[in-house]
């Protein structure tokens, strides 16, 4: 979720920063954009004492469930370049999580780092790398240091869809120029 906010907060200082403007964004026109708010509202109610009560199996379920809505919400859209780049890190985060039984594996230094580590050293939706691991690399495995705002571990995933969403947001606070290129030139 840290890593959302952070792609929001860049987006917009980039797209501020380049002369875009906020209002243009109304025009990006994404299409189920409500699904989103659905994946979001799975991982809320799985990582949440809701979730707690079904237990292991229900909350790796609504986890991935969330992420697949997020996979149909990225094909629906994958016309803009942001949501092309982001679903490349949803697919990998899908995948690390999926392969190591729904939870996200999280290198001990990086947690250490970030400050994130703690007795047992996993939480609701991590698990320490070990050796039987899959695809560890595309783990949490990078951190910002503990001390930074929003510091936290992160993954080769998580920078691609941060990446993708700042590129959306900056991209569309942009007024489209190609049609008035198009009449200047005629």
């Amino acid at each position: 979720m840290f890593i959302v906010v952070l792609a929001l907060i860049c987006g917009l200082g980039v797209g501020y920063a380049t002369g875009g403007r906020l209002g243009n964004v109304q025009c990006a026109h994404l299409r189920r954009a409500w699904l989103v708010g659905a994946a979001l509202g799975l991982q809320l109610v799985a990582f949440s004492a809701v979730g707690s009560r079904l237990g292991a199996g229900g909350v790796v379920a609504l986890h991935l469930l969330s992420y697949a809505v997020l996979l149909v919400f990225a094909l629906i859209n994958l016309r803009s370049l942001g949501i092309a780049i982001a679903s490349l890190g949803l697919v990998c985060n899908a995948l690390v999580i999926a392969a190591n039984g729904g939870y996200m594996p999280a290198r001990r230094a990086a947690l250490a780092t970030a400050g994130k580590l703690y007795a047992g050293a996993s939480d609701a939706n991590s698990r320490l790398i070990a050796a039987g691991t899959r695809f560890a690399f595309l783990g949490d495995v990078f951190a910002l240091p503990r001390g930074m705002p929003l510091a936290n571990v992160f993954s080769v995933g998580d920078l691609l869809i941060a990446a993708g969403v700042a590129l959306l947001i900056v991209l569309a606070m942009h007024p489209h120029t190609a049609g008035a290129q198009a009449e200047g030139a005629a």
